[in-house]
Protein backbone atom coordinates (compact mmCIF):
# COMPACT_ATOMS: atom_id res chain seq x y z
CA UNK A 1 0.00 0.00 0.00
CA UNK A 2 2.79 2.44 0.90
CA UNK A 3 5.26 1.37 -1.77
CA UNK A 4 3.77 3.52 -4.59
CA UNK A 5 3.84 6.55 -2.29
CA UNK A 6 7.52 6.04 -1.44
CA UNK A 7 8.22 5.48 -5.12
CA UNK A 8 6.47 8.73 -5.96
CA UNK A 9 8.65 10.67 -3.53
CA UNK A 10 11.79 9.24 -5.15
CA UNK A 11 10.43 10.01 -8.62
CA UNK A 12 9.40 13.55 -7.68
CA UNK A 13 12.77 14.38 -6.16
CA UNK A 14 14.56 13.63 -9.44
CA UNK A 15 11.88 14.98 -11.78
CA UNK A 16 12.32 18.01 -14.02
CA UNK A 17 9.81 20.23 -15.81
CA UNK A 18 9.69 21.41 -19.40
CA UNK A 19 11.98 24.31 -18.48
CA UNK A 20 14.94 21.97 -17.93
CA UNK A 21 14.46 20.09 -21.24
CA UNK A 22 16.62 21.03 -24.22
CA UNK A 23 15.55 18.35 -26.70
CA UNK A 24 12.95 19.83 -29.12
CA UNK A 25 11.27 16.41 -29.48
CA UNK A 26 10.96 15.82 -25.73
CA UNK A 27 9.88 19.43 -25.10
CA UNK A 28 7.15 19.13 -27.73
CA UNK A 29 5.96 15.81 -26.35
CA UNK A 30 5.85 17.11 -22.78
CA UNK A 31 3.98 20.24 -23.83
CA UNK A 32 1.42 18.13 -25.71
CA UNK A 33 0.94 15.46 -23.01
CA UNK A 34 1.40 17.31 -19.70
CA UNK A 35 0.86 20.99 -20.39
CA UNK A 36 -1.96 21.11 -22.94
CA UNK A 37 -5.16 21.70 -20.96
CA UNK A 38 -7.63 21.77 -23.86
CA UNK A 39 -10.74 19.65 -23.42
CA UNK A 40 -12.14 17.38 -26.13
CA UNK A 41 -15.59 15.90 -26.61
CA UNK A 42 -13.99 12.47 -26.29
CA UNK A 43 -13.18 13.19 -22.64
CA UNK A 44 -16.82 13.84 -21.88
CA UNK A 45 -17.93 10.74 -23.80
CA UNK A 46 -15.50 8.35 -22.11
CA UNK A 47 -16.18 9.73 -18.64
CA UNK A 48 -19.90 9.44 -19.29
CA UNK A 49 -19.47 5.72 -19.92
CA UNK A 50 -17.27 5.42 -16.85
CA UNK A 51 -20.03 7.05 -14.77
CA UNK A 52 -22.54 4.60 -16.22
CA UNK A 53 -20.34 1.66 -15.19
CA UNK A 54 -19.78 3.13 -11.71
CA UNK A 55 -23.53 3.17 -11.16
CA UNK A 56 -24.12 -0.30 -12.62
CA UNK A 57 -25.45 -3.19 -10.54
CA UNK A 58 -23.89 -5.79 -12.85
CA UNK A 59 -21.63 -8.50 -11.42
CA UNK A 60 -19.02 -10.18 -13.62
CA UNK A 61 -17.03 -13.40 -13.44
CA UNK A 62 -13.53 -11.99 -13.74
CA UNK A 63 -10.74 -14.23 -15.01
CA UNK A 64 -7.37 -12.83 -13.93
CA UNK A 65 -4.20 -14.07 -15.63
CA UNK A 66 -1.75 -11.45 -14.57
CA UNK A 67 -1.41 -10.39 -10.93
CA UNK A 68 0.24 -13.36 -9.32
CA UNK A 69 -1.52 -14.04 -6.01
CA UNK A 70 -4.92 -12.92 -7.29
CA UNK A 71 -4.94 -15.26 -10.28
CA UNK A 72 -8.11 -17.19 -10.99
CA UNK A 73 -11.80 -16.42 -11.41
CA UNK A 74 -13.66 -14.18 -9.02
CA UNK A 75 -16.96 -12.35 -8.95
CA UNK A 76 -16.55 -8.59 -9.14
CA UNK A 77 -19.06 -5.81 -9.53
CA UNK A 78 -18.69 -3.75 -12.68
CA UNK A 79 -18.49 -0.61 -10.55
CA UNK A 80 -15.55 -2.11 -8.63
CA UNK A 81 -13.69 -2.95 -11.85
CA UNK A 82 -14.36 0.49 -13.37
CA UNK A 83 -13.11 2.14 -10.17
CA UNK A 84 -9.98 0.04 -9.68
CA UNK A 85 -8.87 -1.36 -13.04
CA UNK A 86 -9.40 1.47 -15.51
CA UNK A 87 -7.20 4.44 -16.24
CA UNK A 88 -7.99 7.55 -14.22
CA UNK A 89 -9.48 10.51 -16.06
CA UNK A 90 -6.15 12.35 -15.89
CA UNK A 91 -4.20 9.39 -17.21
CA UNK A 92 -6.78 8.85 -19.94
CA UNK A 93 -6.45 12.43 -21.10
CA UNK A 94 -2.67 12.06 -21.19
CA UNK A 95 -2.94 8.88 -23.26
CA UNK A 96 -5.34 10.64 -25.64
CA UNK A 97 -2.99 13.60 -26.10
CA UNK A 98 0.01 11.32 -26.56
CA UNK A 99 -1.68 9.29 -29.31
CA UNK A 100 -2.98 12.46 -30.95
CA UNK A 101 0.50 14.02 -30.97
CA UNK A 102 2.31 10.90 -32.19
CA UNK A 103 -0.37 9.98 -34.78
CA UNK A 104 0.56 6.25 -34.89
CA UNK A 105 -0.52 4.24 -37.93
CA UNK A 106 -1.20 1.11 -35.83
CA UNK A 107 -1.76 0.53 -32.10
CA UNK A 108 -1.66 -2.50 -29.81
CA UNK A 109 -2.82 -2.72 -26.21
CA UNK A 110 -2.25 -5.57 -23.76
CA UNK A 111 -4.96 -5.30 -21.12
CA UNK A 112 -8.29 -3.79 -22.16
CA UNK A 113 -10.16 -4.39 -18.90
CA UNK A 114 -13.52 -2.61 -19.45
CA UNK A 115 -12.06 -0.40 -22.18
CA UNK A 116 -11.39 2.97 -20.54
CA UNK A 117 -7.82 3.38 -21.80
CA UNK A 118 -8.87 1.73 -25.07
CA UNK A 119 -11.54 4.38 -25.62
CA UNK A 120 -9.18 7.25 -24.86
CA UNK A 121 -6.51 5.95 -27.25
CA UNK A 122 -8.94 5.01 -30.02
CA UNK A 123 -10.74 8.36 -29.77
CA UNK A 124 -7.48 10.23 -30.38
CA UNK A 125 -6.82 8.56 -33.76
CA UNK A 126 -10.17 7.18 -34.84
CA UNK A 127 -9.01 5.84 -38.22
CA UNK A 128 -5.98 3.96 -36.88
CA UNK A 129 -6.20 0.13 -36.73
CA UNK A 130 -6.10 -0.80 -33.05
CA UNK A 131 -6.02 -4.27 -31.49
CA UNK A 132 -6.58 -4.55 -27.74
CA UNK A 133 -6.00 -7.87 -25.96
CA UNK A 134 -7.96 -8.87 -22.87
CA UNK A 135 -7.82 -12.16 -20.99
CA UNK A 136 -11.20 -12.00 -19.26
CA UNK A 137 -14.19 -12.71 -21.56
CA UNK A 138 -16.74 -10.77 -19.51
CA UNK A 139 -14.73 -7.57 -19.13
CA UNK A 140 -13.80 -7.85 -22.82
CA UNK A 141 -17.50 -7.91 -23.68
CA UNK A 142 -18.07 -4.74 -21.65
CA UNK A 143 -15.16 -3.09 -23.48
CA UNK A 144 -16.63 -4.08 -26.85
CA UNK A 145 -19.96 -2.56 -25.91
CA UNK A 146 -18.30 0.68 -24.88
CA UNK A 147 -16.41 0.90 -28.17
CA UNK A 148 -19.63 0.31 -30.10
CA UNK A 149 -21.41 3.08 -28.21
CA UNK A 150 -18.66 5.54 -29.16
CA UNK A 151 -18.51 4.17 -32.74
CA UNK A 152 -14.84 3.43 -32.47
CA UNK A 153 -14.99 0.86 -35.24
CA UNK A 154 -11.24 0.62 -35.89
CA UNK A 155 -10.62 -0.67 -32.37
CA UNK A 156 -11.06 -4.41 -31.81
CA UNK A 157 -11.02 -6.39 -28.56
CA UNK A 158 -9.41 -9.83 -28.78
CA UNK A 159 -10.12 -12.24 -25.92
CA UNK A 160 -7.73 -14.83 -24.54
CA UNK A 161 -4.50 -15.30 -22.66
CA UNK A 162 -1.73 -13.13 -24.08
CA UNK A 163 0.42 -16.21 -24.66
CA UNK A 164 -2.15 -17.27 -27.29
CA UNK A 165 -3.29 -13.90 -28.68
CA UNK A 166 -0.20 -11.68 -28.80
CA UNK A 167 1.67 -13.31 -31.67
CA UNK A 168 -1.40 -13.52 -33.99
CA UNK A 169 -2.22 -9.89 -33.21
CA UNK A 170 1.31 -8.79 -34.09
CA UNK A 171 1.18 -10.79 -37.31
CA UNK A 172 -2.11 -9.11 -38.24
CA UNK A 173 -0.72 -5.62 -37.66
CA UNK A 174 2.67 -6.41 -39.27
CA UNK A 175 4.12 -3.50 -37.30
CA UNK A 176 3.03 -1.54 -34.24
CA UNK A 177 3.71 2.18 -33.78
CA UNK A 178 2.20 2.46 -30.28
CA UNK A 179 2.28 -0.50 -27.88
CA UNK A 180 0.60 -0.15 -24.49
CA UNK A 181 1.63 -2.79 -21.91
CA UNK A 182 -0.97 -2.83 -19.14
CA UNK A 183 -2.01 -6.43 -18.74
CA UNK A 184 0.40 -8.15 -16.37
CA UNK A 185 2.06 -6.39 -13.46
CA UNK A 186 4.92 -8.83 -12.97
CA UNK A 187 8.56 -8.70 -13.96
CA UNK A 188 9.09 -11.65 -16.28
CA UNK A 189 5.82 -11.42 -18.28
CA UNK A 190 6.35 -7.69 -18.82
CA UNK A 191 9.85 -8.29 -20.15
CA UNK A 192 8.64 -11.20 -22.29
CA UNK A 193 5.88 -9.12 -23.90
CA UNK A 194 8.33 -6.31 -24.59
CA UNK A 195 10.75 -8.70 -26.29
CA UNK A 196 7.99 -10.36 -28.34
CA UNK A 197 6.76 -6.98 -29.57
CA UNK A 198 10.21 -5.58 -30.33
CA UNK A 199 10.64 -7.27 -33.76
CA UNK A 200 7.41 -5.58 -34.89
CA UNK A 201 8.49 -2.12 -33.77
CA UNK A 202 9.60 0.54 -36.22
CA UNK A 203 11.87 3.55 -35.89
CA UNK A 204 9.12 5.74 -34.43
CA UNK A 205 7.51 3.09 -32.21
CA UNK A 206 6.79 3.95 -28.59
CA UNK A 207 6.18 1.44 -25.81
CA UNK A 208 3.90 2.68 -23.02
CA UNK A 209 4.17 0.92 -19.66
CA UNK A 210 1.55 1.39 -16.98
CA UNK A 211 1.96 1.04 -13.21
CA UNK A 212 5.75 0.97 -13.31
CA UNK A 213 5.94 2.19 -9.68
CA UNK A 214 3.25 -0.18 -8.42
CA UNK A 215 5.77 -2.67 -6.97
CA UNK A 216 9.53 -3.38 -6.82
CA UNK A 217 8.96 -5.97 -9.56
CA UNK A 218 7.47 -3.42 -11.95
CA UNK A 219 10.20 -0.88 -11.18
CA UNK A 220 12.78 -3.55 -12.01
CA UNK A 221 10.94 -4.31 -15.27
CA UNK A 222 10.99 -0.62 -16.20
CA UNK A 223 14.69 -0.31 -15.32
CA UNK A 224 15.57 -3.26 -17.55
CA UNK A 225 13.47 -1.99 -20.44
CA UNK A 226 14.90 1.51 -20.40
CA UNK A 227 18.41 0.01 -20.23
CA UNK A 228 17.71 -2.23 -23.22
CA UNK A 229 20.19 -1.48 -26.03
CA UNK A 230 17.35 -0.79 -28.50
CA UNK A 231 15.77 1.87 -26.28
CA UNK A 232 17.24 5.27 -27.06
CA UNK A 233 14.86 7.53 -25.13
CA UNK A 234 12.82 6.83 -22.00
CA UNK A 235 10.43 9.16 -20.19
CA UNK A 236 8.78 8.56 -16.83
CA UNK A 237 5.57 10.49 -16.09
CA UNK A 238 5.03 8.37 -12.94
CA UNK A 239 1.52 7.16 -13.87
CA UNK A 240 2.97 5.68 -17.06
CA UNK A 241 6.31 5.63 -18.85
CA UNK A 242 7.48 5.74 -22.46
CA UNK A 243 10.29 3.85 -24.18
CA UNK A 244 11.31 4.91 -27.69
CA UNK A 245 13.56 2.98 -30.05
CA UNK A 246 14.10 5.94 -32.37
CA UNK A 247 17.67 5.86 -33.78
CA UNK A 248 17.57 9.64 -34.22
CA UNK A 249 18.52 9.83 -30.55
CA UNK A 250 22.20 9.03 -30.84
CA UNK A 251 22.83 9.06 -27.10
CA UNK A 252 20.59 7.22 -24.67
CA UNK A 253 18.43 9.64 -22.66
CA UNK A 254 16.19 9.17 -19.62
CA UNK A 255 13.88 11.75 -18.06
CA UNK A 256 11.57 11.91 -15.04
CA UNK A 257 9.15 14.71 -15.92
CA UNK A 258 6.30 16.42 -14.07
CA UNK A 259 3.98 19.28 -15.12
CA UNK A 260 5.56 22.69 -14.63
CA UNK A 261 3.15 23.69 -11.86
CA UNK A 262 4.27 20.70 -9.76
CA UNK A 263 7.62 22.49 -9.37
CA UNK A 264 6.51 26.04 -10.07
CA UNK A 265 9.73 27.50 -8.63
CA UNK A 266 11.89 25.89 -11.32
CA UNK A 267 12.07 28.17 -14.35
CA UNK A 268 15.66 27.51 -15.36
Amino acid sequence: MFYPFRAFLRFYWDAVTKYQIHSPFVFGLVHAVLEDRRAYYAFRDVEGLRARMLSSEAVLEVTDFGTGASKGQKRRSLRHIARRAGSSAEQGRRLFRLAQWLAPQTMLELGSSVGISTMYLASAVRNTPFLSLEGCPQTAEVARGNLQILRLHKAEIITGAFEQTLEPALQRLQHADLIYLDGNHRLEPTLQYFERCLPFAREKTVFILDDIHWSPEMEEAWTRIRQHPNVTLSIDFYDFALAFINPDFREKQHWNIVPAWWKFWRFY
